[in-house]
Formats: C-alpha cells, sequence, structure tokens
C-alpha cells in the first residue's frame, strides 16, 4: 500500500492548450493575441463638389482681393495724392434785414480752390455750399461741375440768398447785436464729390468737407474784413 505522507510525483499536468502550467507565484496565464496585420478602416465619405467649388471660388476672389489691394498701394505711393485747397478770397453781404424773425439777406462768395498734386488732377462733381451763422443753418447753393489740372488753381464762384426766411428768434437777435457792432461773422460750408485722375486711371470717388470759419464782413460796405482766408479741409 502507498504512503499518504509521500509527495506525489509525476509527469506536470499540462493546460489544454498544450502549454504548460504557469510556474509558481502566478496564478493566471495570459494567451498570445496575434493582432490583425490588416485593419479595416472606414471608407471616407465623398466630397460634396459644390462645397468644393464654393471653397475654390472664396480663395480665388481672397487672392483677387489682396492683389488689387497691393496695386491700389502702390499706386497711391507712387502718385501720393493730397487733398486740395480751399480757401475764401472774398465775401459779400448787400440787402440784409432781419426783424420778426424773418431775415433778407444776399451772399457773394470767391472760393479759391487749388489742385498741389503734381501727377493726378481733381475732377468735381456735386458741390453744395452753405452759409451759416455759428452753427445755424441760413441758406444753400450749388456749383457746377468742374476740373482741374495738376498743379492748378483757380476761383470758384458761390451766391446765397434767403427771401423772407423765417430764423429762430435767439439767432436774430444775435445778428443784430453784432450789426449794431459794425461787423458780422458767418461761417461757409462746402459738400464736395471728387475723383482723382491720372491719365486714364481714375481713383474712386469721395466726399470732401470745406469749413471754412468766422469771415468777417463790415456793415458799413458789406464787404469781408481782411485778405483770404483759409479754410479746413476734411
Amino acid at each position: 500500500m502507498q504512503d499518504s505522507s509521500r509527495p506525489v510525483t509525476g509527469y506536470p499536468v499540462r493546460n489544454l492548450n498544450g502549454c504548460a502550467p504557469p510556474p509558481n507565484g502566478y496564478a493566471y496565464a495570459y494567451a498570445h493575441v496575434n493582432p490583425n496585420p490588416h485593419p479595416y478602416y472606414p471608407t471616407p465619405p465623398p466630397q460634396d463638389p459644390r462645397s468644393t467649388f464654393l471653397r475654390r471660388l472664396l480663395a480665388a476672389a481672397a487672392v483677387v482681393l489682396i492683389i488689387f489691394g497691393v496695386i491700389l498701394f502702390i499706386i497711391w505711393i507712387v502718385l501720393r495724392p493730397q487733398l486740395p485747397d480751399f480757401s475764401i478770397q472774398s465775401l459779400s453781404l448787400s440787402n440784409f434785414n432781419a426783424v420778426n424773425q424773418r431775415v433778407n439777406a444776399t451772399w457773394n462768395a470767391q472760393i479759391q480752390v487749388s489742385n498741389p498734386n503734381k501727377k493726378l488732377s481733381v475732377s468735381y462733381g456735386e458741390v453744395v455750399s452753405s452759409v451759416f451763422h455759428k452753427d445755424y443753418f441760413l441758406s444753400e447753393t450749388r456749383i457746377g461741375p468742374f476740373v482741374q489740372g495738376t498743379r492748378s488753381a483757380g476761383a470758384v464762384g458761390a451766391s446765397y440768398s434767403m427771401v423772407d426766411s423765417f430764423v429762430d428768434g435767439d439767432v436774430v437777435d444775435e445778428m443784430n447785436k453784432e450789426r449794431r457792432a459794425g461787423e458780422m461773422k458767418f461761417n461757409l460750408k462746402v459738400l464736395a464729390d471728387v475723383a482723382f485722375r491720372y491719365g486714364g486711371w481714375r481713383g474712386r470717388r469721395r466726399f470732401l468737407t470745406v469749413w471754412c470759419e468766422d469771415v468777417a464782413v463790415t456793415v458799413s460796405s458789406g464787404k469781408m474784413i481782411g485778405g483770404p482766408q483759409r479754410c479746413k479741409v476734411y
């Protein structure tokens, strides 16, 4: 009979997969996993031809705008356009009468316009001029279109009139006060639609604002005091 106190000897038990059991101290054995040598990648969805065309169109438009901007910048660097100069050469006031908030008056102005550009002529389209007492509008007139060549200057005339026009009482009182003092002051404004030209090339049109401040005339003669008065151009 075999002694049960002796250890049992024999061949080690093999696992079902044919491998030897794990060494002592390891409770589990991990099976070898063979990765798939040819993984599956899903086919990308087809691109929408309309969206592709739109992206290309936007990219082409951006390139054209950049090129156009560079060309305009180069033209500006080469030609260096400068704003025209404006000045009041003369201003006369006649037939002035202000009673009971009703005003009659006639102004005649000579406005000097100078083009300082060496390579650019200036084309004036619609030109509107107004006369104010301080910031109170009194009357306006229109000046016909004209063109100025390079490095040239010329005068344009403007006539304003008021016939029995209603004016705020405070403004009437202030004008009569200046009249009694022997000197009246007015502001002239010019709005001009202009374009710079170089040969056959014409730049984009823009609006100029001209402000001629505190142009004084004497009550006795009705003529402007002092010499030409330069205006601000914006």
